[in-house]
């Protein structure tokens, strides 16, 4: 038998079922990093602060008047480009490093994964408004005595059967809003004279509305575990950010400690050379006119430099290692007989720096700034959420039905709910409140001392991110005239030592008349040594000090929180073989792809 259905009773239920699952607000996608007043006050005073800079670079008096010249490249420079090893040598460049870090770093690709980790928090967060379906059945068979004959109509004991099922759909909206819809049928059958018909079916259609009044309520507290979720998200990738900005700059320390050990190797060994010279003169003047003592000084001069040279060798080797597991390349770390050789120029003329751009780019570039303002914005948002929570529990509630009664089967029972009858409905208030609310007391205060304590955070992190840019231009500067001063040095003894040799040149071929020439010997070998040893730690200080201004260049960008930028490197969003989101660095990607990071 079919069923008709005229629907004539239902346009007030299904009126507030629509109005009840139509979305109310649209998703305000990601956080608004624009700063609110709190924050743009802190920001300009800051701003402010960063103007006075200046006078941080400059020195206190001249420290030389030596000027590198532009072709500067003594043979200890231009040597360190050969191999200097019995291994097969392997040109490298620091953006050629750049590329293999971004490309095969495993510690980047762990900073990486941060922000996606803390990403789908933002979906997680959206679950607690999902749409959910739910479905249940169920028999029921009783067999129980009774006392009253009125139950069943003279039968000792009442036997039922029963079935029943429910389906339906339930969802919490932004305002707090909590909808549920669902439909009941059962039928029911038993031994009882008194039902009539036996076997009966109903269905009933109800739809539950709650709306909180105070806790709970509202768009901006219901929605303010997604923000705080996005927020999140973007705290993580600033700090993806700040990561792979410090791994950079290790990767540029370790390239130009390289570079610096290399030099210092081939200046040790040189000098291991012209004592060895030295110590063989005296060895073949021994018979006639070297003494022991200075054979000795020349010996342990010859010692004590060879270790040097072993020790500058593993200072190489070490530097090597250190790229290759920076980079994390597997055709560099499978090659363990390949020589690294730095292929790029030093940079020896001056830098311009202005601290006060340097300090007012970090103000709006530094990850650890932007990171500090958004968890106190988060911060925010959480305190405002726990003040909802200690109002009182105020919930308005709304019902309505459609019954339906049959002796027939489902189907019979669940159109009659319709057709026959009208809908009934119910309205109420629900209201909890604690006397004391401790918990919500205690939650609000500690809420507050964490919105205190993430202010006084933000301070002391843009006074010492101000306090780093200062230090790295003033650093700038400074290694730039250390490095100055370290060539005149280079420059004097070097001069020093090649004077010692013409004169001995001199005397040897022309010896003075009466000279006592055990003891101009003497002179000379003590000189020469000493000089030698003046001259390898000037040379040596001037390529530490060179290879320090290259590395403060780069370093005063990473302050400022431009590094990647500087480096044209780009964070790129994409998806691996499993089809997994994934961010990894891109160096030259302006086009085309995702660029979160640089602007």
């Amino acid at each position: 038998m079919k069923t008709r259905h005229s629907f004539q009773n239902t346009p007030i239920l299904l009126g507030l079922c629509l109005a009840a699952f139509t979305p109310l607000f649209a998703d305000d996608g990601p956080a608004a990093l624009i700063p609110n007043s709190t924050e743009q006050t802190i920001l300009d005073d800051y701003k402010m602060e960063a103007a006075r800079f200046g006078h941080g670079v400059k020195s206190f008096g001249k420290t030389t008047d030596a000027s590198i010249p532009a072709d500067f490249a003594p043979w200890w420079i231009r040597g360190q480009k050969n191999s200097i090893g019995d291994r097969k040598g392997k040109p490298i460049t620091i953006e050629d490093l750049y590329v293999r870090a971004i490309r095969y770093s495993t510690q980047i690709r762990v900073f990486g994964d941060l922000p996606l980790i803390r990403e789908t928090g933002i979906q997680e967060a959206k679950g607690a408004f999902d749409t959910n379906t739910f479905l249940q059945g169920k028999f029921d068979h009783l067999n129980d005595p009774v006392g009253d004959t009125l139950t069943t109509g003279g039968a000792s004991r009442l036997r039922q059967d029963e079935w029943s099922f429910e389906a339906g759909v339930k969802k919490k909206f932004v305002a707090g809003t909590e909808v549920s819809l669902s439909q009941n049928l059962s039928q029911t059958a038993n031994n009882s004279i008194y039902f009539t018909p036996n076997a009966q079916s109903k269905g009933q259609l109800t739809l539950s509305i709650v709306q909180p009044l105070f806790k709970g309520a509202g768009v901006e507290y219901n929605r303010s575990i997604m923000r705080i979720a996005r927020l999140d998200s973007d705290i993580a990738m600033r700090e993806f950010i700040r990561q792979s900005e410090s791994h950079l700059l290790e990767v540029t320390r370790t390239y130009w400690a390289l570079y610096a050990a290399r030099v210092t190797y081939l200046q040790k060994a040189r000098l291991v050379d012209e004592t060895a010279r030295v110590t063989d003169e005296l060895k073949a003047r021994q018979k006639v006119d070297a003494q022991q003592s200075q054979l000795f000084r020349a010996e342990s001069a010859l010692a004590s430099r060879r270790s040097d040279l072993v020790r500058s060798e593993a200072a190489v080797r070490n530097a090597q290692d250190r790229l290759k597991a920076l980079t994390s390349d597997p055709n560099l770390m499978d090659s363990p007989n390949v020589e690294l050789i730095p292929g790029d120029r030093l940079i020896l003329d001056a830098s311009s720096v202005d601290p006060q751009a340097a300090a007012s780019v970090a103000l709006e570039n530094r990850p650890e700034i932007n990171q500090a303002f958004l968890q106190l914005r988060a911060a925010t948002i959480r305190e405002k959420m726990t003040r909802n929570e200690l109002l009182p529990e105020l919930n308005l509630v709304l019902s309505g039905s459609l019954g339906g009664l049959s002796g027939g089967d489902f189907a019979d029972g669940y159109g009659k709910q319709y057709n026959t009858g009208g809908p009934g409905y119910g309205a109420g208030i629900v209201f909890s409140f604690p006397l004391e609310n401790n918990i919500a007391r205690a939650r609000l205060e500690r809420r507050r001392l964490e919105l205190r304590q993430q202010l006084d955070q933000l301070k002391t992190t843009i006074d010492t991110v101000l306090l780093e840019v200062q230090i790295s231009a003033r650093e700038v500067a400074t290694a730039h005239r250390e490095t100055q001063a370290k060539y005149a040095a280079v420059k004097a003894f070097t001069s020093d030592v090649d004077s010692l040799l013409a004169r001995r040149a001199l005397q040897t071929a022309s010896p003075a008349p009466g000279a006592d020439e055990t003891s101009q010997t003497a002179f000379y070998l003590n000189n020469l040594l000493d000089s030698q040893d003046r001259r390898s730690n000037a040379e040596e200080e001037f390529i530490r000090s060179a290879a320090n201004y290259q590395i403060a260049i780069v370093n005063l960008e990473r302050s400022k929180g431009r590094l990647l930028n500087y480096k044209d490197i780009s964070v790129v969003r994409d998806q691996d073989s499993k089809r997994l989101p994934e961010l990894h660095l891109e160096k030259g990607a302006r086009d085309g792809k995702s660029n979160i990071a640089g602007k």
